[in-house]
């Protein structure tokens, strides 16, 4: 069985910040589970040069209802989980005022319609639950907006080309370690 552990910065309405350590089991992406090992906080990845990405919101299961943060989601199936979230229960009577990337959760799919498609209610997903809802434009920075509270979370994914090799020209000659002296080793390949 595959986990893995989220470890998400909750930050409440009054700027108050919990840490939570929460497993993940199962993942969605707009509906459709995909291998846990997708699952990453890594926001600095290799990645093919043609490699595309969608900004997202995800909804992770959690004692005292659901947490939103934001997420990128890659086309080779990585998905970038922010550590930084919110309670859901604190936007919700002005969730549908809440933003990722400029549009309203309303046009992206309310967190209620995503929490209800695998089996919960209200704000309460099955426990190690984690899923997530994409927008359709390319985008390498999630960004949730809270107008009414005036507040707002940001996850910005970078990504580095395969083919860049950071050495260049000057990536180190291989040495062993012979005895307490070190001396350069002809190599036979």
């Amino acid at each position: 069985m595959s986990l893995f552990l989220l470890k998400p910065h909750v930050v409440g309405p009054e700027g108050q910040i919990t840490t939570p350590d929460v497993i993940v089991d199962r993942v969605f992406v707009d509906g459709v589970p995909v291998p846990v090992g997708a699952l990453t906080h890594d926001c600095w990845l290799q990645a093919a040069a043609d490699e595309t990405s969608r900004a997202a919101y995800g909804l992770m299961a959690l004692g005292g209802g659901a947490l939103i943060l934001p997420v990128v989601v890659l086309g080779s199936g990585t998905v970038v989980a922010s550590r930084k979230a919110w309670r859901l229960n604190n936007l919700d009577d002005h969730v549908d005022t809440v933003t990722l990337n400029g549009a309203t959760l309303t046009d992206a799919g309310l967190p209620i319609a995503e929490i209800e498609a695998v089996g919960g209610s209200g704000d309460t997903l099955p426990r190690g639950y984690f899923v997530v809802r994409t927008v359709a434009n390319a985008a390498r920075i999630a960004e949730l907006t809270d107008p009414r509270l005036g507040r707002s979370l940001s996850h910005r994914v970078v990504l580095e080309p395969m083919e860049r090799d950071r050495w260049g020209d000057a990536r180190p000659k291989p040495r062993y370690s012979i005895g307490p002296t070190q001396k350069e080793i002809p190599h036979y390949i």
